[in-house]
């Protein structure tokens, strides 16, 4: 539980078709009293409101749930395979959006390692055109620089540069959101966002 839960949202946008990248993160607190090294990095981010340091064992859940709910309510999401997950230790995320309406088919498992070699250089490449822009978050900057590559055969694969203190979740998420969108995915219906947008979430 000293982990980060990280988000990654990545959408195209209609007339260009670049790629719209947003992240998030969630840590518990128990997180700073066993990571004392990054504590007050955590509590920086969260200051800068970049990640949510929760106050209940289940913020994390609820906060992400609602999150990709809204995209799916919004009609942003494909029938299938819109949300990847990490396949390791995500049951309870998997109960939550089901509770909260998300179709089974709109799940997908993202299978980790050196599958991810595609969307690692994918994403790099996509940065480099500037077809892939991102928020400039503090949050990425940190986790991208708690990273190292490191080549797996013919592959490239992205870990932790420092164990235990190295996060790079949202990072790991981001590169799941690519493999998906590498699918070339098509929204289950077509809306548009101004409502959503006019209702910006606010985490706390």
């Amino acid at each position: 539980m000293d982990d980060l839960l990280g988000l990654a949202i990545l959408g195209r946008d209609r007339v260009t078709k670049r790629w719209l990248l947003w992240c998030s993160a969630w840590v518990h607190e128990v997180a700073l009293t066993r990571r004392k090294a990054i504590a007050e990095k955590l509590r920086d981010l969260e200051r800068e409101d970049a990640l949510t340091i929760c106050k209940t064992p289940t913020q994390d859940l609820e906060e992400l749930i609602a999150l990709v709910k809204r995209v799916h309510d919004a009609g942003l999401l494909p029938e299938r395979g819109g949300v990847g997950l990490d396949p390791e230790g995500v049951a309870a995320i998997v109960d939550g959006l089901e509770l909260a309406g998300i179709p089974s088919d709109a799940l997908a498992s993202v299978s980790q390692g050196y599958k991810l070699n595609g969307a690692i250089k994918g994403t790099e490449r996509k940065l480099f055109d500037g077809s892939l822009v991102h928020g400039g978050q503090p949050l990425m900057a940190w986790c991208v620089g708690n990273a190292k590559t490191e080549p797996r055969g013919n592959a490239v694969i992205v870990t932790k540069a420092v164990s235990g203190a190295g996060k790079i979740d949202p990072l790991m998420a981001t590169f799941n959101a690519v493999y998906l969108m590498s699918l070339n995915p098509a929204a289950a219906k077509r809306k548009s966002l101004a409502g959503m947008l006019a209702r910006p979430v606010m985490v706390v």
